[in-house]
């Protein structure tokens, strides 16, 4: 696989290079997930007072079609293989920031994510992060958060498709999508891919909540997103009840949705 490859190139090339200490790799490939169109992911930690012309040693590896830095601050490459990369590169005493990952990204395979260690400095750091590796999500202020979220949105929605802003409202259903989602991953016990919520969706959940997800995924055109918002607003109320959101959000969303309805009839009126 060529993605095996290149790891395996740029952790040689990381060991050769004095002024690397250390390289942590996150991503499929250290869950086993990994195949021929996953991506490699990379911290690098750069010796104290080094400097590395990224594109140069990047692509001493192998050529590089296209290098940019994303709206994270992230290096991507796209190598003329068509396989992606992201890299970050951080000095070493940048290092602890790892520890600040818990409780947001999952630790379970931290064995993994070493690369290369040639100071001992990142497993130090990784041996100080304890249990429990994977951040707990099913927990009663996650879901209180979660359903402010989308109610927020649902709310946001609504008015956007009274205004006719029918473009701004089908992107604010990209969030009435993941909140939902993520309540879905509470419920299903299925939180693997929390990050990403819409990853491996097929298998991750249930064929009815997969349909029931479906009928939130519209394209742009009125009745279309009609159509989606009060299937969103169905939707919320029945993960709201299989999750135990408080009685006066529940409340709430009938209030928007209803709101909806009245001020759309009078619109067809």
């Amino acid at each position: 696989m060529k993605q095996l490859y290149l790891i395996n190139e740029f952790k040689k090339k990381s060991i050769e290079d004095c002024t690397i200490s250390a390289v942590l790799m996150y991503g499929s490939f250290i869950k086993g997930e990994g195949d021929k169109f996953s991506d490699i992911e990379f911290y690098i930690f750069l010796r104290d007072d080094c400097h590395i012309d990224k594109y140069k040693w990047i692509s001493s590896v192998n050529p590089i079609a296209l290098m940019f830095v994303n709206e994270f601050g992230t290096d991507v490459v796209i190598f003329d293989n068509l396989i992606r990369g992201e890299f970050h590169f951080l000095p070493l005493k940048e290092i602890s920031i790892i520890k600040s990952w818990q409780g947001h990204t999952s630790f379970e395979f931290k064995e993994k994510m070493n690369l290369v260690d040639k100071d001992g400095l990142l497993t130090d750091v990784l041996n100080d992060i304890e249990p429990p590796y994977e951040p707990i999500r099913n927990t009663p202020a996650q879901i209180e958060w979660l359903a402010d979220s989308l109610i927020n949105n649902l709310l946001f929605a609504s008015n956007l498709f009274q205004r006719g802003e029918y473009a701004h409202l089908h992107n604010i259903f990209q969030y009435i999508q993941k909140h939902t989602l993520w309540l879905i991953r509470i419920y299903e016990q299925s939180e693997k891919h929390w990050e990403s919520p819409t990853k491996k969706l097929e298998v991750d959940i249930s064929s009815y909540w997969y349909n029931k997800y479906q009928t939130i995924v519209p394209i742009i055109t009125r009745k279309n997103l009609n159509k989606a918002l009060l299937n969103a607003f169905v939707l919320s109320k029945d993960i709201f009840k299989k999750t135990n959101v408080s009685s006066s959000k529940l409340e709430l969303i009938y209030r928007i949705e209803n709101t909806f309805e009245i001020n759309h009839r009078n619109e067809e009126t």
